[in-house]
């Protein structure tokens, strides 16, 4: 805008585009752009079940973990591509009816430039399906690329009749001195926005990358992740408010208002945050550890600032775990320098039985089953000279404790079984119990 050009008054801005709105002209072409994209999308949708109909196997995606086939690929390229290739026909028809008709037809052409711009966006966004994973796609779809091209085409048609960076400069209202403008509130509101789901973005696609690489620590690497991106948040914000131009007074009022907050309410809350940040830069806690807490054996889901989510597996529920929790109470953890678990199972047979026979059968079934690491290798001892039996007792070494208890009962019913063959008893307490009735005792004591 040049200098001492007026800004327009939003009624005006709003007049205007009611008023382009209002001719005829106008009013012919949104009728003829609106019956080539309804008649367009209704071709489209029924080529479409067609296709689903006679070719299943290859038009149903699942949106999952999951990359295309390249028989899937064509045909996600085929359902993108047919609305905007048939909408672009059916409008350049109509141009030509227009123009032989001498009518105006300028709205024509934009419609025609936007679905180019349409059609690269879908071809675009199918080749992204062909590369990562579908789910990620699917969800930043619609976080990142449909906000951004509704935007693109909001504004261009606006700019048809107003001019959109003056429009932006209007301002609607002060603020600690400052004229809060349109270009104010959608830098703060949409450039935060945006920033936020383009860092969700690009850790996704790096976890996805990670996750690839088997020499890699898939937890560590995630916490690691989770750290840069709350940095790139506040650094954004940060970035944000300095464009727009947030002075200093404006800065120390919110501040001022949030230590009040804190004092009288936000304790809890900043203790977690705190607690948030320390976990994640001293790495005692990563996604994938298994830790017992409050009881019960649970895996690490996903660290967060608040609270880090872990799942129950005894029945697959998942819990909410504010952050100082781990602060203020003692937590077990099985994979805090490796994932190694000893298991241990003790058993005890007769005093009849060969010693070092039992302990070459205890080994032997340890070493043959395939869960059971050879390094560190399994070991026997006969640790206690009981009552009525030989007490023995077998260690062996898992890398996941999930495996725990199916493991033992796979050995223990390997144990049973070997020491049947082999007539190796497995003794149980007996006891003699003599019932005395009050008639016997009279009974002795007469004779």
């Amino acid at each position: 805008m040049s200098i001492g050009e007026r800004l327009p008054s939003p009624e005006e801005v709003v007049g205007r585009q009611m008023l382009f709105f209002g001719r005829s002209d106008v009013q012919n072409q949104f009728f003829s752009i609106a019956f080539c994209l309804i008649l367009a999308w209704l071709i489209s949708r029924r080529f479409w079940t067609y296709l689903t109909a006679k070719f299943p196997e290859v038009t149903e995606f699942y949106w999952n973990d999951q990359r295309l086939s390249l028989r899937q690929y064509f045909a996600a390229l085929l359902n993108h591509l047919d609305f905007p290739i048939m909408s672009l026909g059916l409008l350049n028809l109509s141009q030509i009816i227009f123009a032989s008709q001498n009518w105006k037809e300028g709205l024509l052409f934009v419609a025609i430039r936007l679905l180019w711009v349409y059609l690269i966006y879908q071809f675009f966004l199918v080749s992204l399906y062909a590369i990562f994973p579908l789910n990620i796609i699917q969800k930043f779809h619609y976080r990142l690329f449909a906000p951004l091209l509704s935007i693109f085409i909001i504004g261009t048609i606006i700019n048809l009749y107003n001019n959109v960076s003056q429009i932006a400069q209007i301002p609607l209202f002060n603020l600690f001195n400052t004229a809060i403008s349109l270009r104010i509130i959608f830098s703060l509101v949409g450039g935060l926005y945006f920033w936020i789901v383009i860092v969700g973005l690009i850790e996704n696609l790096s976890l996805d990358f990670i996750r690839l690489q088997p020499n890699l620590d898939a937890g560590s690497a995630e916490a690691s992740l989770l750290l840069i991106r709350y940095f790139l948040i506040t650094l954004g914000i940060v970035l944000i408010l300095g464009y727009i131009g947030v002075n200093a007074t404006a800065i120390a009022a919110i501040t001022g208002g949030l230590s009040v907050g804190i004092g009288f309410g936000l304790q809890q809350v900043v203790s977690n945050f705190v607690s948030g940040i320390l976990l994640l830069f001293e790495g005692v806690l990563k996604p994938g550890d298994i830790i017992s807490i409050e009881g019960q054996i649970s895996e690490v889901k996903s660290l967060g600032i608040r609270a880090t989510t872990v799942k129950v597996l005894t029945d697959n529920s998942e819990k909410i775990i504010p952050n100082q929790t781990f602060f203020t109470s003692d937590i077990t953890t099985y994979t805090g320098s490796d994932r190694l678990v000893n298991c241990s199972i003790t058993i005890g047979v007769g005093y009849d039985s060969c010693s070092q026979q039992v302990m070459d059968i205890l080994l032997k079934i340890a070493q043959e089953h395939p869960q059971v690491l050879q390094d560190p290798s399994p070991s026997a001892f006969l640790i206690e000279f009981g009552e009525s039996t030989l007490n023995f007792e077998l260690k062996f070494w898992l890398d996941d404790v999930n495996l725990r208890t199916r493991v033992i009962s796979d050995i223990n019913c390997q144990i049973l079984n070997r020491f049947s063959q082999l007539n190796i008893e497995i003794p149980f307490p007996q006891r003699d119990i003599h019932i005395y009735s009050q008639s016997n005792r009279s009974l002795t004591s007469d004779s």
